[in-house]
Order: structure tokens, then C-alpha cells, then sequence
């Protein structure tokens, strides 16, 4: 099974907009041949966001992680710093790379331009276009 950890920004936009492209990726992540990972330090941020710039739509927000983590894998954000994390400009990103290293992930999917400008190969790291033509 290919592993695929899914970033902040792609919740996001899936929640907001549940008939765009970046839902419709998250839809292809959550099937076979893949397991849709994510990791507590994106949840505690989706949360996070959500009530600063979202606050009339937490609800959607907990409506859709309670149907989501039936199917999404979610895994806990290591602590000890990874010497791959310093490929990544933004420091509030690398947990997520620390944890989708520690979970093993294949790829990470992402609209992120400090991880899809990085130089990380391993997870290979995604935008929904490239996802969605896999």
C-alpha cells in the first residue's frame, strides 16, 4: 500500500470546497492503492486554523475529521528534530515532514510551496495536479 501523508493546506481546501480538485485528490488519497496519513501536529493546526480564520465553519471542520479518521492513519509528530527538516524554508512545516518520514510515507501531498521548492526526495513530495495524473 502506498502512503501518502496529507498536508494542512489540503484539508483545508477540501473542507471549503467540496467539489474542487484538491477534494477530489483527497478522495483518490483516501482509496486503494493508497493510506491517507496525517499527523496530530496537522490536526492540532486544521483545529487551530479553523477558529482564527474560519470560526462559522468549525463545525464542518468536526463533522469531516470524525467521518475522515475512519480511514485516515494518524500518527504522532516525533519530537527529536530530523536532519532532513532543514531542506524545509518554513519551520512550522517540518513536523510534518518529521512525522511523514517517521510513518513512512511514499509521498506528501501538499500546496505548499516551501515543501514542493524544497530539495526532499524521500517522501517525494506533491501537488495535487501531479497527484491527481498518477
Amino acid at each position: 500500500m502506498t502512503r501518502i501523508m496529507i498536508d494542512t493546506n489540503i484539508f483545508i481546501s477540501a473542507i471549503l470546497f467540496p467539489n474542487g480538485r484538491v477534494a477530489f485528490a483527497l478522495q483518490k488519497a483516501l482509496l486503494p492503492p493508497y493510506q491517507a496519513v496525517t499527523c496530530d501536529y496537522v490536526v492540532n493546526e486544521l483545529r487551530r486554523k479553523f477558529s482564527e480564520k474560519f470560526p462559522d465553519r468549525v463545525n464542518d471542520l468536526d463533522e469531516f475529521l470524525l467521518a475522515a479518521f475512519s480511514i485516515i492513519e494518524v500518527v504522532h509528530t516525533p519530537k527529536i528534530v530530523n536532519a532532513t527538516e532543514k531542506l524545509i524554508r518554513d519551520d512550522k512545516d517540518r513536523p510534518i515532514l518529521r512525522a511523514a518520514l517517521d510513518a513512512g510515507a511514499d509521498y506528501l501531498i501538499t500546496g505548499d510551496k516551501d515543501f514542493l521548492e524544497s530539495a526532499v526526495n524521500n517522501p517525494k513530495i506533491i501537488s495535487v495536479a501531479d497527484f491527481l495524473e498518477m
